[in-house]
């Protein structure tokens, strides 16, 4: 994994910050940090970056994909930084009609979702450190797309199609892998909590199957994985660019989200 890295590596150390900032992937914060030009931190055990959020000190740290990976990282982040405000921020994927690619969503609502059996369990949050409907006001105002909505935590890349009507019911719901654990590590440390999610794929589209069958705990796959992909199929190049760029217009999308949402934390 490459990460980008600013002015060297400064220790992480155990200095209180203002904002915490978790994501799963390097490909959901690359444009971000290169805007803030973070500096790379050390000491935590996990991808961190350093950067000022015109005040105090802000950090972001990369947890790995799924809840488990999300939560141990959210764990030694509080630990270690003791944040004033823990904020998720990554790619999700639409399940109704309404959200389109580059779509913002804030987390309105957390649910937990086992595709297995059905159930749906909501994930309680302390409140954001603004009002949504401000927050949201504010990214409208700058031309991003906005919108509050449900973001739901699967334990696998879902088949959206055959889900039941428990996930329908909800509004605007955005499906990722680690929200609601880095809710729920909020909630047992009592700080401020907002989650700012992107859509990648819209409520009419699926991941390939090769994808959603093959994905693994971690930073997202290396470069042997996507090459054992397409000697699988050669054909799945494709499908492998159209993600891309959805997820390039994503962190892209995030990153200028981040740099109006940021300063009102």
């Amino acid at each position: 994994m490459s990460e980008p890295s600013r002015g060297g590596a400064a220790s992480g150390g155990a200095r209180p910050c203002r904002l915490a900032l978790l994501a799963a992937l390097p490909l959901e914060v690359r444009p971000f940090l290169r805007r803030v030009k973070a500096r790379r931190l050390q000491g935590l055990g996990l991808p961190a970056w350093e950067f000022s959020p015109g005040e105090g000190r802000g950090v972001l740290a990369l947890t790995g994909m799924g809840e488990e990976a999300a939560g141990e990282a959210a764990k030694r982040v509080v630990a270690s930084w003791q944040p004033q405000v823990l904020i998720s921020l990554g790619f999700s994927g639409a399940l109704l009609p309404g959200l389109a690619p580059g779509d913002l969503v804030l987390g309105g609502a957390f649910h937990r979702y086992d595709p297995a059996s059905g159930r749906l369990d909501e994930v309680q949050a302390p409140a954001p450190p603004r009002p949504l409907e401000a927050l949201a006001g504010y990214l409208t105002a700058a031309g991003l797309p906005a919108a509050i909505g449900s973001c739901v935590t699967t334990p696998g890349i879902l088949h959206k199609g055959g889900q039941g009507g428990a996930l329908k019911h909800l509004p605007q719901p955005a499906l990722d892998l680690e929200t609601a654990a880095l809710a729920a590590v909020a909630r047992e440390a009592g700080i401020p909590f907002l989650a700012l999610r992107v859509i990648t794929d819209t409520g009419g589209e699926e991941i390939p199957d090769f994808i959603r069958e093959g994905w693994e705990p971690g930073y997202g796959p290396g470069l042997p994985k996507v090459l054992c992909w397409l000697a699988g199929d050669p054909r799945r190049l494709k499908a492998m660019l159209h993600l891309w760029r959805r997820s390039r217009l994503g962190a892209a999308r995030l990153a200028e989200g981040l740099g109006v949402i940021l300063p009102l934390c």
